[in-house]
């Protein structure tokens, strides 16, 4: 009995936890946070991290576990990063990179400005204040990406912030590389050739992740492309030796793996194919991580700042709502994607806490400049994860996005498929040059593109596929593919296509049918004959002076019941 009494009073007395007992509280925690939130129509991302800060007072032991549980933090980092690299896939972005480009470098340039400017009339020190500009650049990838996945959110908007977040938390790492070297020759007195070695660092941190995560990305294509090679168990042994690889030469993991990313979305099928092994693993992650964020957030460190994290926040919030109206403005797009896009890249965590870690182990810096820096940006980001959230939910319904990712019966009818301002000779020069950007924006890697040419040809040279009205819908077949394909061409002069009503062609939806899926083209080809026939739609379309204006057509309420979701 005294034995048993001993053990209970060991344990009760233990201040050790095993760190499976760690993890799996912090997923039980964050699972039923994440229910409770969805009940009270709150972002699960939320539930997740209100339920980490409670069990950190509940269960104090747990912090003493933050650091080994940082791998795991680090591995869940590195799969967002992934993802998010393969949405960079030019297939899918070709069409849209001005307002993707634009966006990104106004919302970044402005606010660093914004976040230097206020810093500086509130008293901070120039060394305070070009840190946090540089930090304050990032926006939250994992909270973007889990909350585009909860709502189901798909088009122009969400593929735009995607690929501005990629983009941002490019810029952020390199401009941090750069102020700290700035710094740390600042509080050394001598600047002289610091600029140099800032430009050279911050090339360093560029092209070594670069190199390392295009390396990877080609030896796991090849590796898939094996039959004995699983694809499951290459990409995460990848990421895994990525997330060594950078930490030993010193480079960002979050980077290394955007490029491993943006190789797989850019190379062949079977490497784009990988991007979705890892989805099984995304719940337990994602929660296990946001909970973990929860429980490292700082309430103590905003208390202890106090009026400065309030004039960092409120800087960062007003560089970033400007940035993008102006990157919007000039990258001409859709006031539904410029006056949203503010909301959705409020949310900060993950890079802005890796930076901070970062510049505390920099003793080339100030003590008390790291020491700010640190508890504003913690600050920060304790307010950005808890608030930033319902801004990110509210701009993806705003958007008018939300639920749209589920298969429709014309799935290709997307932005990327989409080419305006056709100019062509005669028909069978605008059925040759939408071919070639068939072949350009869809995998289709079973035929030649001289041979889908010649399937078109020869299908169109039996009747003419005009069905008057400026209409045409030329089609061929493929022996195999993953599903119907097709493009869209505007022609502003029109066409002679042999059209029964005698009018030239305007508009054009060219589409390519697998043999496999002969039930389901007939459907598709009655779907889109009924939409385009629609006269508002129709006219619409033809005035498209984009491919996101013309998107904005095919996802008007005119067109719902045409194009409507297969489940």
């Amino acid at each position: 009995m005294d034995s048993l009494k001993q053990i209970v009073q060991s344990i009760l007395d233990s201040q050790h936890l095993s760190p499976f007992l760690v993890v799996g509280i912090l997923v039980s925690v964050g699972f039923f946070g994440g229910w409770l939130a969805k009940l009270v129509r709150l972002p699960h991302v939320t539930g997740n991290i209100l339920g980490g800060v409670i069990v950190a007072r509940l269960i104090p032991p747990i912090n003493d576990h933050l650091q080994d549980l940082q791998p795991l933090s680090t591995f869940a980092m590195s799969m967002v990063a992934v993802s998010i690299g393969g949405h960079l896939s030019y297939r899918r972005i070709h069409n849209s990179l001005r307002r993707i480009i634009s966006i990104s470098l106004f919302e970044v340039g402005c606010s660093v400005l914004a976040v230097i400017g206020i810093a500086r009339l509130a008293g901070m020190d120039w060394a305070t204040t070009c840190l946090l500009g540089a930090i304050s650049a990032s926006t939250a990838p994992a909270t973007t990406i889990a909350l585009i996945r909860e709502m189901r959110a798909k088009g122009p908007f969400v593929k735009t912030l995607i690929s501005a977040v990629a983009l941002n938390n490019i810029l952020a790492i390199l401009l941090f590389v750069m102020m700290r070297t700035f710094v740390s020759a600042y509080g050394q007195g001598d600047t002289t050739g610091k600029v140099d070695d800032a430009l050279i660092l911050s090339a360093y941190h560029l092209i070594g992740a670069l190199v390392l995560g295009i390396c990877a990305g080609w030896i796991s294509k090849l590796a898939v492309s094996k039959p004995k090679f699983h694809d499951f168990t290459t990409i995460l042994l990848a990421i895994m030796l990525l997330d060594g690889l950078a930490a030993y030469l010193q480079l960002s993991p979050l980077l290394v793996n955007l490029f491993f990313g943006v190789y797989l979305g850019n190379s062949s099928e079977i490497a784009e194919r990988q991007l979705t092994t890892l989805v099984p693993l995304e719940p337990i992650l994602y929660v296990c991580f946001f909970t973990l964020a929860g429980v490292s957030l700082h309430l103590d460190a905003m208390l202890a700042v106090g009026l400065l994290a309030l004039v960092y926040i409120g800087a960062r919030l007003i560089g970033k709502s400007l940035g993008a109206a102006i990157g919007g403005l000039v990258g001409k797009c859709s006031p539904r994607i410029w006056q949203n896009m503010a909301f959705a890249l409020y949310p900060q965590s993950g890079i802005a806490i890796g930076l901070v870690i970062l510049l505390s182990n920099d003793m080339g810096i100030d003590e008390h400049v790291r020491h700010t820096v640190s508890a504003i940006v913690l600050a920060g980001v304790t307010f950005a994860e808890i608030v930033g959230p319902f801004c990110t939910k509210a701009a993806l319904a705003r958007s008018g996005e939300a639920n749209r990712d589920r298969q429709r019966l014309v799935e290709f009818l997307a932005e990327e498929f989409i080419m305006v301002d056709l100019k062509a000779l005669d028909k069978w020069d605008a059925i040759r040059q939408l071919v070639a950007f068939l072949m350009r924006t869809h995998r289709v890697e079973h035929i030649s593109q001289e041979e889908l040419y010649q399937s078109v040809v020869s299908r169109e040279s039996e009747m003419s596929t005009a069905m008057g009205k400026a209409i045409a819908l030329p089609h061929g077949r493929i022996e195999k593919g993953p599903a119907i394909q097709g493009v869209m061409g505007i022609l502003r002069n029109g066409v002679d296509f042999d059209s029964p009503d005698g009018e030239p062609v305007r508009l054009i939806v060219l589409i390519v049918t697998p043999d496999d899926k002969r039930d389901l083209h007939l459907k598709v080809l009655a779907s889109l004959s009924s939409m385009v026939r629609e006269e508002a739609i129709r006219t619409r379309l033809m005035a498209a002076i984009s491919p996101e204006d013309a998107m904005e057509v095919i996802e008007s309420k005119e067109a719902r019941d045409y194009n409507y979701f297969l489940d």
